[in-house]
């Protein structure tokens, strides 16, 4: 069998025949889980978005092998991109980067001095592919940009997934693509980084680089203005789950906390000391942030109310407050983690005060830069 390969729009190695015989139980229980699950802490949400969440808390409550849960997957985030692009007719535009990433485009590629790029990082706690749900949300923010401000590209990094690639791999890659699009004329002030869960991660890791560079990673570009901003949608800020809010949304997350767990277990061999602030954002003292105004001058934070990485987002967005006075932090009622995102899945996205406002953060963000 061939061995899984992340970086370069391979295929995930096939099922082993013990892992198919695993997962056949699984499958079988699979409807009436869903079937319990849309009664079960769905108020408010349509049928459709209640199997989805149903099912996703269902599958990811198992004790999976990550190589066995990638398989299950069975496509990485080139092979989803792809499929992407050829259902909505959009050419296949990719970067290749330094450090084994890549750029998917979605819409039409940026590279004149004049143009505006939305740099984004998907989410998946560092070991799972970008969902189906993110090009259609990526997709729906480029062309209602482009409908306010002009010709602003969205660009989605591929980073190389752990444990295979250990953290700080991802922190590499995210430095490349901010390198490449600024070695393309792009100004700092006309680019705006974000992401969701560990693309909210990566974003304050980059932030971290440019402020507090690591002799183990190639030296961040030198900004000659501060970048438009930042864009954190529930972002994973600590490598833990103990918060308090873990065990008051249990159940009414998305996902279960040991599924957080088992993303946390899996990530943090690879936080050595001296990365610890980089990649636990709210592990790092208040003074890390010094200057981040000068790396993101106005930051949107966005968290549901009932997820379970709720209060940890809550007191990292009262720290980063301290040091960008235009921060903004919108919790979404009821809303769970990546809520935003997920409603893409079943047809329902595009709506929300979370969504809306970042419609309206970006608009704001893209019409002040030069």
């Amino acid at each position: 069998m061939s061995q899984l390969t992340l970086s370069n729009g391979g295929s995930f190695r096939p099922l082993t025949l013990g892992e198919k015989l695993w997962l056949v139980p699984i499958l079988l229980k699979l409807p009436f889980a869903i079937a319990v699950g849309i009664f079960r802490g769905n108020k408010g949400r349509s049928w459709s978005r209640s199997a989805n969440v149903a099912l996703t808390r269902y599958i990811f409550d198992h004790d999976w092998d990550i190589h066995a849960m990638h398989s299950f997957i069975g496509v990485t985030t080139s092979q989803m991109y792809r499929k992407w692009a050829r259902s909505v007719k959009q050419e296949v535009l990719t970067d290749e980067l330094p450090e084994g990433a890549k750029l998917h485009w979605i819409g039409p590629r940026r590279d004149a001095s004049h143009h505006k790029v939305f740099l984004y990082f998907h989410g998946g706690g560092y070991v799972l592919p970008a969902r189906a749900d993110y090009f259609p949300f990526l997709h729906s923010l480029q062309k209602a940009l482009s409908a306010d401000v002009g010709e602003v590209g969205v660009v989605a990094l591929e980073y190389s997934l752990a444990p295979d690639a250990p953290v700080p791999t991802q922190l590499r890659q995210a430095n490349a693509a901010l390198t490449h699009l600024l070695q393309k004329g792009i100004p700092p002030s006309n680019i705006v980084i974000g992401g969701d869960s560990a693309g909210g991660n990566l974003a304050l890791q980059l932030a971290s680089l440019l402020l507090h560079p690591l002799a183990a990673i190639p030296a961040p570009p030198t900004l000659s203005q501060p970048l438009a901003g930042a864009v954190l949608i529930s972002p994973w800020v600590a490598l833990n789950v103990d918060a308090p809010s873990y065990a008051r949304n249990e159940g009414k997350d998305v996902l279960f906390s040991r599924s957080y767990k088992f993303m946390v277990d899996l990530v943090r061999p690879g936080v050595i000391p001296e990365l610890k602030h980089h990649a636990e954002p709210a592990a790092a003292p208040a003074d890390w942030w010094s200057g981040l105004d000068a790396v993101y001058p106005r930051i949107l934070i966005t968290a549901g109310e009932h997820e379970g990485l709720f209060d940890q987002i809550i007191d990292v967005s009262r720290v980063i407050e301290q040091h960008v006075k235009d921060t903004t932090t919108v919790v979404e009622p009821g809303g769970l983690h990546e809520d935003m995102i997920f409603k893409f899945a079943v047809g329902q996205g595009g709506n929300g005060q979370d969504y809306d406002a970042i419609v309206a953060f970006l608009t704001r963000s893209f019409r002040g830069a030069n």
